[in-house]
Order: C-alpha cells, then structure tokens, then sequence
C-alpha cells in the first residue's frame, strides 16, 4: 500500500463524514450498538434473540440485499436446530480457538444443516455466509476492537486504488482482518478525524466504543474518496 494515497483518501474521508448531506454510514453503528445490547449466546429463546441483535428496522442491508439473505436463511437453522446453532454460535466466537479453524468450522456445520434441512426442503439450497460476509458481521460486532465487516468487491477495489503488492483472494479472510487492523491504525492517526466522527456518532446517541468500523466504512467509501 503507498502511504501517501492512503493520506489523501483519509482527508477526503475527513470532509465526507462532516458532509451532513452525504454522509449516511452511522446505521453500521446503530446496528453495533442493537447488537451489542441484545446478543447473549445463552438466552433460551435463541431465535428471537438473534432476531433482535440484527434488527431489519436497523440495519437490513447488511444481512439482506439482492441474492443474499444469510438472516433469513440463519433463522431457518434455528427453527430447524436451535440447540445446533448455539453451539456453532459458541464456538465461532471462542476466542481461545484459531480463528481460521473458527470460521472453518461454522462453515461446515452450516452447510451439514443446510443439507439436513433440503431433504424435506428441496428450495433451501443456500445459507448465504459461505462468502464470509455475515460470518465477519458476527466476530466484527462481537469483537468490535478486532475485525472488521467483510464486503470483498469494495475491499478489493480499496487495495487497487491504493496501489497494493499483494491483494487477498477472496478467501482470504483472515488476512483481510490483519489488513484492515493495519488500515485502522494509520486512519486512527488523525485525531481529528477520529474526533469528529466520534461527536457525529455521540450526535446520533450510537455506539461510541473503538471498533473496525471506522475502517470498514473508509475502505467501501474508497470509490468517492
């Protein structure tokens, strides 16, 4: 990545989060902070819980755009196996295992129930977090601190326009974290910007606390930048 490019894009994401009529981006806050506030691995209704820690009135986007509905499809293994899914749910937010192994792991219980549930529901061919998107939501609102939202399309375009070496595939989530950790510490660098945007998120009664966001948000704002 060339250092100076990176600079310039961080003033111009300076002056569009003080644009009031351009900047739009707190919802990922807002839906942060409702995540934070409901999600609790051990509640007895699993369903309803995870249905309120990704509220639609919030955020939908996120989790549900053309051709990808990953809560829809989540809630859908809840119904089939609740007690499954809260134990896939534990041990992908276990931050004593590999984080590597973590993902690898969900991934293949999504895709055991996924086969289970097509064999009375021929239409349920997709659970939509194979592309590690919802995956990355999970461990980013969890671990606000430590990863960051995983949109690879507008990752990548990022790393192009700031001229980067060696670009991860789009299997490479891991190294997409440790990227966006190193992104997050050279935009953290302005003061000011951190400032501002933490007054428009304290404006906004949101999610205060540090988190990858900020990076996230830089990264898929590239484009305008």
């Amino acid at each position: 990545m060339v250092l100076d490019i990176i600079n310039s894009k961080r003033e111009q994401y300076k002056k569009h989060i003080l644009n009031k009529t351009k900047y739009d981006s707190i919802y990922k806050w807002d839906a942060l902070q409702q995540f934070q506030e409901n999600w609790d691995v051990n509640a007895e209704d699993f369903k309803q819980m995870y249905e309120k820690s990704f509220s639609d009135e919030i955020a939908s986007d996120l989790w549900e755009s053309e051709d990808f509905y990953p809560k829809r499809a989540m809630l859908e293994l809840l119904d089939y196996n609740q007690e499954k899914v809260r134990i896939m749910f534990k041990n992908l937010l276990n931050e004593e295992k590999d984080i590597d192994t973590r993902v690898e792991f969900f991934l293949f219980d999504c895709n055991t129930l996924r086969n289970e549930i097509i064999k009375t529901n021929p239409e349920f061919m997709n659970h939509y977090h194979g592309g590690f998107s919802m995956i990355s939501i999970y461990l980013a609102f969890k671990y606000p601190a430590k990863y960051c939202v995983y949109q690879y399309p507008a990752f990548k375009k990022f790393m192009e326009s700031v001229k980067s070496k060696t670009i991860p595939s789009d299997k490479e989530i891991v190294r997409f974290f440790k990227v966006m950790r190193t992104v997050n510490i050279l935009i953290t660098k302005d003061e000011d910007l951190v400032e501002s945007h933490k007054n428009i998120r304290t404006e906004n009664k949101t999610y205060l606390d540090e988190s990858l966001l900020l990076a996230q948000d830089f990264y898929c704002n590239s484009d305008i930048l």
